[in-house]
């Protein structure tokens, strides 16, 4: 799979309401989006105070959300370190269960792996590499940029992997650093970035991170904003790299901070809130508790139908617009938390691609 310059890798964890996002996009959309999946940890039960779920019951449902949800549309799929480390009931690598099982249903999905995995996910992905003919994909963090021979690393990781650089995708996974100011931070990225040696052997170079913070409590009631620092730093970065310096595709984490941990809901309540993406924001509208007033979800989208901070796109731009406007007039429910979370991702998605396509022709450069 080769991205072209105005496609967008979204990078989401695997929970009701990222792909329930993903499957109400509309189908252009879909097209110009390669999502990177991580498998999630298992949710933790505070009551019994132990795991909700074996590995076996959490990863088995996966196949056929896929399926459903997803269809043979290109994706990275990864796994969180716990999983990784666990194994399903017959003994099986997370990773063998995974690709055996979309295999026969014609997906074109590609392992994505940390330089840290461990030799048997290392394995896992082999084994899927040498059968499908896909390639892998390679997420680089901030921190591994920084060694000396990150080069050589992911040389060494290719070998063992029997698989060539022109088939590896190298994700540089920033996930959630100090962007600020945005011209020193590009600086020194293009420092990091040359360390890898030459960019354009690589098949894909995608560069994903985030400024969404990882708790709202610090939002303000009623309407806020929080900058997309990730998305503003990225256009500054474009315009400082050198003109033979490769181009990365731009990835973010939608609205999901990657390092996000759910808590004991028994003791928090959470907010009612809309998250929604603007061209330099996220605009946000929160109330009181949720599960207290869910009635408070028909005010807020009302706000963000109205209030012109919101620059609302209209019930026609998306699943989540939609359902926002419908909301307003009290013609779709307040639902849960979930929902809201998908409502948000999925305006969020289409938000980005539509602002790439409109980026890209001014400023890409091959």
């Amino acid at each position: 799979m080769i991205l072209s310059k105005d496609m967008y890798v979204p990078v989401l964890r695997w929970r009701l309401g990222e792909y329930q996002a993903l499957l109400r996009l509309e189908s252009d959309i879909k097209d110009r989006i390669i999502p990177l999946v991580c498998i999630p940890e298992v949710e933790f039960d505070f009551e019994f105070y132990q795991p909700k779920k074996t590995v076996q019951e959490h990863v088995e449902p996966f196949l056929r959300r896929y399926r459903e949800k997803w269809g043979i549309r290109p994706a990275w799929i990864s796994l969180n370190k716990d999983i990784a480390v666990g194994r399903m009931d017959d003994g099986r690598h997370v990773f063998d269960f995974i690709f055996d099982g979309i295999r026969p249903l014609g997906t074109r999905a590609v392992p994505a792996l940390t330089l840290t995995s461990d030799s048997d996910t290392l394995a896992a992905a082999a084994r899927a590499i040498a059968r499908d003919g896909r390639g892998v994909g390679f997420l680089v963090r901030l921190e591994d940029l920084m060694k000396r021979h990150i080069r050589a690393k992911i040389v060494n990781l290719c070998r063992a992997l029997s698989v060539s650089l022109q088939e590896t995708d190298l994700i540089i996974d920033l996930r959630a650093p100090n962007f600020l100011p945005y011209n020193t931070f590009a600086t020194a990225m293009i420092v990091a970035l040359r360390r890898v040696g030459d960019l354009t052997v690589y098949r894909n170079l995608v560069l994903a991170s985030t400024a969404i913070p990882d708790s709202f409590k610090d939002v303000a009631k009623g309407s806020d904003e929080i900058p997309r620092h990730d998305w503003l730093f990225y256009q500054a970065l474009l315009r400082a790299l050198p003109s033979d310096m490769r181009r990365p595709v731009y990835g973010d984490y939608t609205i999901v901070h990657p390092d996000f941990v759910a808590l004991d809901m028994r003791k928090i309540k959470a907010s009612g809130k809309v998250i929604y993406t603007t061209a330099e924001t996220w605009a946000t509208r929160k109330g009181g508790a949720f599960r207290d007033d869910r009635e408070q979800m028909h005010t807020h989208c009302d706000s963000i139908v109205t209030e012109t901070e919101f620059q609302f796109r209209g019930a026609s731009f998306s699943f989540g617009d939609r359902y926002i406007a419908r909301c307003a007039i009290r013609q779709e429910t307040p639902s849960n938390l979930s929902r809201w979370k998908e409502v948000a991702i999925n305006h969020h998605i289409t938000v980005v691609v539509d602002d790439l396509a409109k980026f890209g022709v001014a400023s890409w450069r091959p």
